[in-house]
Order: structure tokens, then C-alpha cells, then sequence
């Protein structure tokens, strides 16, 4: 009778925590498209209201959780908001501007980071030569994929600064792989055409940082990046 009585309580708590989980992905998934059709909704108008500007007004630098851009791959069916800012929460439901690092659309690197299993999960299926696009308020950016590799997560030479303008997005590898990913997944794509709204002015420095655009990422902060990358948390400060 004992162990019938235990087997009965073990049950309701594996029942109980199963419903737990259950509950805590749903809500996390409630609040990623909340939070996604918000910040589309709000460059939306940035971008409608950024057409019928002065071309010679110059451009507030980003501040984070600014939404900077959407960035589109066709084949691969990825299409999200981009929004300023590498945190936890960001990452939850957007692409990742890493402050630091260039513009798109900019001379420099533009680096991009997202979860394997959230808005980057198409890029399981990118290759070389597919096209990227990103609207800003300042036009479309058009890229072509260069390169595709697999580094380990301390390796920071992606961040590397770059002369041409050049987009770099990163997500978790494997991409089916059950737990936080051992390694990085890196593409990388060179600009091959825009439309611009209107002349982008760039910042010398940035506002957050301190740093100067292009120029070498804190190693540091580039792997608290990586780390958060391949988490998919709900909520976070």
C-alpha cells in the first residue's frame, strides 16, 4: 500500500512539473510574438515617418532596444525584426544588433546574433550565394553569402573589423542539438546593392560603449553574446 501511495505522489509530481514546463515555454512563446509584432510595428512607422523627413537630417544614434531594421532570407524563410542590443530578453524575439559593431549598410561588420531555434532557425538550410535583405530607416540593404563555417565559442575573429561593408550573423551549432550548443554558427555576406531613403550617417562613437565603430569588440562581451545565444529565455533583466 506504501509504495502504491508513493508511486500515486511521484506520479502527480512528474505530472506537476511536466505542466510546469509546459506552461513556461507557452508563455515564453506568447511573449516572443508579442514582443516581435510590437517592435515590427513600431519600425513600421519609424520607417513611414523617416520618408517624409529632411535627407539632411541627421539620424539619433541607436539606443537599445531601439528597433534598427528587419532582415529577410527568402529561401530559408527567415524574416524578423532587428532590434539594438545582444541581452537575454532581446535574443528571446528579435535579431541582435551587437553594439559595437557597424550598421548594415555600413563600412564595417555588421554582426547580427539569434537563436537556432528562433528567428536563425532557417539558417540550417543557408549556402553560399543566397541573398539577405535588410530594410532600415535609411533603405534596403541587399548581401550575398560569402561564407559558411562552425568555430568555437571564445572565437572572436568574427567581430573582426572589416574595410567593405559586411554582415555576420551567428547562432548556436548544432542546430538540433538537445542542451546549450557546443559550437557557433557563422555566415558571413558582403553588400552587393542598396536603396538608400537617404545619405546614412555614421557614428564615430558609439553612445553605449564608448567604442568607435569597427573597432575591436571586448572579448569579454562578445562571449556573454555567445553564452546568451544559446539560451532561449522568457524573461530576463
Amino acid at each position: 500500500m506504501r509504495t502504491n501511495t508513493r508511486l500515486a505522489w511521484l506520479e502527480r509530481g512528474l505530472l506537476a512539473v511536466g505542466l510546469a514546463c509546459l506552461a513556461w515555454w507557452a508563455a515564453g512563446s506568447v511573449y516572443a510574438r508579442w514582443a516581435s509584432a510590437g517592435q515590427n510595428r513600431r519600425l513600421d512607422r519609424l520607417i513611414a515617418a523617416g520618408g517624409s523627413a529632411p535627407a539632411t537630417r541627421r539620424p539619433a544614434p541607436p539606443q537599445l532596444g531601439d528597433p534598427l531594421g528587419r532582415v529577410e532570407i527568402p529561401r530559408v524563410g527567415v524574416s524578423t525584426v532587428i532590434v539594438e542590443g545582444d541581452g537575454e530578453l532581446t535574443l528571446s524575439y528579435a535579431a541582435g544588433h551587437i553594439p559595437g559593431t557597424a550598421l548594415p549598410g555600413e563600412a564595417g561588420n555588421a554582426t547580427l546574433a539569434g537563436h537556432r531555434d528562433g528567428v536563425f532557425r532557417g539558417l540550417a538550410r543557408i549556402r553560399r550565394g543566397d541573398l539577405i535583405s535588410i530594410t532600415t530607416l535609411s533603405g534596403k540593404y541587399h548581401y550575398a553569402v560569402d561564407s559558411l563555417r562552425v568555430v568555437k565559442p571564445d572565437d572572436v575573429s568574427v567581430l573582426r573589423p572589416t574595410r567593405r561593408p559586411t554582415l555576420t550573423l551567428v547562432t548556436c551549432y548544432p542546430f538540433r542539438y538537445i542542451g546549450p550548443a557546443p559550437e557557433r554558427f557563422i555566415v558571413q555576406a558582403r553588400l552587393v546593392g542598396s536603396t538608400s531613403a537617404a545619405p546614412r550617417a555614421t557614428w564615430a562613437l558609439r553612445p553605449d560603449t564608448g567604442q568607435r565603430r569597427g573597432s575591436k569588440i571586448p572579448r569579454s562581451r562578445f562571449l556573454r553574446t555567445l553564452s546568451q545565444v544559446k539560451k532561449r529565455p522568457f524573461m530576463a533583466t
